[in-house]
């Protein structure tokens, strides 16, 4: 019974609202009149209405209200302008394949701290696990006896054994990663 009443007022408004509206002649002499500030100027005034008050009757015409002193009074609101909208900078997503000839010091930047490292003779191998998958990243000496690494290679696979890796998803969560950190610095 609660929702017939619901739905009883939810026609009747719906029918009022598509009632024929029938346009009113405006007395142009009461209503207020707008003017707007230069655009050098940081705010906008607004005339919001003139009032004259009859010195005879002592009565206020026109379209604003309250006891008025004088032959004419102009009430004036100022209303401080917006400033422009500045667009958010669109941060580059996050390829690994960019990381290629890039030291560690790089990869931590973009990625964080890898969740797992992995030393084999003097290559290293920086592994991130993500709910989607796992992504390796092999480092390599810069140089025949350099102790400087930089990324020669990476790699993607599922984050379960046997299972197919979907790449978009993994680019996706990565680059998640990516924006998350970059937006915490």
């Amino acid at each position: 019974m609660r929702h017939l009443h619901l739905y009883l007022l939810g026609f009747a408004a719906l029918v009022a609202a598509c009632q024929p509206v029938t346009p009113s002649a405006v007395n142009r002499a009461a209503a207020p009149n707008i003017a707007a500030a230069p655009e050098r100027q940081t705010e906008i005034d607004i005339v919001v209405s003139a009032v004259t008050k009859d010195p005879d009757s002592g009565v206020g015409t026109g379209s604003g209200a309250g006891t008025i002193n004088s032959t004419q009074e102009t009430a004036t609101a100022v209303i401080p302008a917006t400033p422009p909208v500045q667009p958010m900078p669109v941060k580059p997503p996050f390829l690994p394949k960019t990381m290629i000839g890039s030291a560690s010091v790089i990869l931590m930047r973009d990625l964080g701290i890898a969740t797992m490292i992995r030393k084999e003779g003097p290559i290293e191998i920086w592994q991130y696990r993500f709910a989607e998958c796992v992504v390796d990243f092999f480092f390599y000496p810069a140089s025949q006896g350099s102790s400087q690494l930089i990324i020669k290679n990476w790699d993607m696979r599922s984050a379960v054994i046997g299972s197919r890796i979907n790449e978009g998803k993994c680019l996706a969560a990565m680059d998640r990663h990516h924006q998350k950190l970059v937006a915490g610095s």
